[in-house]
């Protein structure tokens, strides 16, 4: 036990010296040499290259680490105190080898430019990297945490119960890196970039809370008018497409619940959709809806026009439901698969009604799958993107434009990246509003 304090200890000032550390960049034009000193926390928010993914990877490691060593379990707490050494090492190694880092090389060039040097970015030297003592006591701290959370390796039994222990963390490890790398770490930084100025190619600048003011409390601003007009339009397709996303599926699941001929066939049909990309989706259904020779108003021997409103949303909530009912369909078949048959049978011989059969004991039965896919349909449908982007994009005066447009447009051509960070972190509140009265609503329904 004391020893898993004492790597404990090591581990938090491993975090400790982190922030402390850090490192000089020198560039030269000429005969003339520029040199700055940047934190490693300056460089963890730097967003200026692939190798700074490294230290949030760093940073969660030893975390675990930390706790699995207060838990008194040595033999995780080495196992990801060694790969946050690992992973210290690799951006100390790679991070050095930039020599066109974007994020340094801005900071160089404004000095030169300040001393009243006239240069292009070809005439600079590659940037040299020098660490500071710091930044390889930090490294020690690691490389000792893993050594003094090492468990005895003496008999056989104390091997067996390290392959025992971190036999578990060999499966969830790939899931685990993709996760801190790919969604953790891009949450960190979306949720950081919310309250700064970024153009995507200099450093983020800490504004605080100037971009939530602007969206929430200026009317007259552009980006105001986008937040309203594009919120508006997500909840307006969530409040149209979740009922469908929802009873579609459901209604085709109920259907093939009886074993017809053909059955498997039917089934295969209807998930196909869900297997396509949503470019081929918006594509196939963009030909279909056109109002000279499409087959919709064919069939319907009409002549409206499906890219303008009201139209609009009926063709936006079609594509939708077509393309997401295969996967809901296959979960609800589930469901129904693992409702007892005598229970139908029952309900038959005391004369309950196909319609009473179906309220009393398969939607009871389906309560938790339904209250799964009904929730995971609202997140969906609020981060829809793809559908009103190519079938309507900006057009009528926005009225299809959904938020994440917006939040594109605004972060990529505009390079705006700042106020879309706050954009969508608006958006991820409401989704978790939501997320939240619908579970509430749920559970008490569960609870009478």
């Amino acid at each position: 036990m004391k020893r898993s304090r004492l790597a404990a200890l090591l581990a938090l000032a491993f975090i400790v010296v982190f922030f402390l550390s850090g490192l000089t960049a020198t560039m030269s034009v000429g005969e003339t040499a520029a040199s700055t000193s940047v934190n490693l926390g300056q460089v963890l928010f730097s967003l200026s290259s692939g190798s700074v993914l490294l230290l949030p990877l760093t940073i969660c490691a030893m975390l675990i680490a930390i706790i699995s060593l207060l838990k008194d379990r040595r033999s995780v707490g080495m196992l990801f105190s060694a790969v946050a050494a690992l992973c210290f090492i690799l951006f100390l190694i790679f991070f050095a080898r930039e020599s066109a880092n974007n994020s340094l090389y801005a900071q160089l060039s404004d000095q030169l430019k300040e001393a009243g040097i006239k240069f292009r970015k070809r005439d600079t030297s590659p940037i040299a990297i020098t660490y500071t003592i710091v930044c390889y006591l930090t490294l020690a701290l690691g490389l000792l945490t893993t050594i003094v959370a090492a468990p005895p390796l003496r008999t056989k039994d104390d091997r067996h119960l390290i392959r025992r222990d971190l036999l578990p963390y060999a499966y969830i490890s790939p899931h685990l890196f993709f996760f801190i790398i790919f969604l953790l770490t891009p949450s960190i930084y979306g949720i950081y970039a919310a309250f700064t100025k970024w153009d995507l190619f200099t450093d983020p600048v800490w504004v605080g809370l100037d971009n939530f003011r602007v969206l929430l409390a200026q009317p007259g601003n552009t980006y105001y008018v986008q937040l309203r007009n594009g919120l508006f339009n997500t909840f307006k397709f969530v409040v149209f497409a979740v009922p469908f996303c929802i009873l579609v599926p459901l209604s085709l699941a109920v259907g093939m619940q009886t074993k017809c001929r053909g059955n498997k066939f039917f089934q295969s049909i209807y998930y196909l959709p869900s297997l396509m990309s949503i470019t081929t989706v918006t594509l196939a259904w963009r030909y279909m809806f056109f109002k000279a020779y499409g087959v919709m108003n064919h069939f319907f021997m009409s002549q409206a026009d499906w890219f303008t409103p009201p139209y609009s949303w009926i063709m936006l909530v079609v594509v939708t439901v077509w393309w997401v009912n295969g996967g809901t369909m296959v979960i609800y078949q589930s469901a129904l698969a693992s409702i007892p048959a005598e229970h139908y049978e029952a309900a038959g011989v005391d004369g309950a009604s196909s319609w009473q059969k179906f309220r009393y004991i398969t939607l009871p039965g389906m309560r938790y799958p339904l209250m799964f896919t009904l929730v995971m349909a609202v997140v969906a449908q609020f981060n829809i993107y793809g559908q009103p982007l190519i079938l309507t994009g900006f057009a009528n005066q926005e009225a299809n434009a959904v938020l994440l447009m917006y939040i594109y447009e605004n972060a990529v051509k505009k390079q705006a990246a700042g106020m879309s960070a706050a954009m969508a972190m608006i958006l991820g509140v409401c989704i978790m509003a939501v997320s939240f009265v619908q579970m509430r609503i749920m559970r008490s329904n569960e609870a009478k």
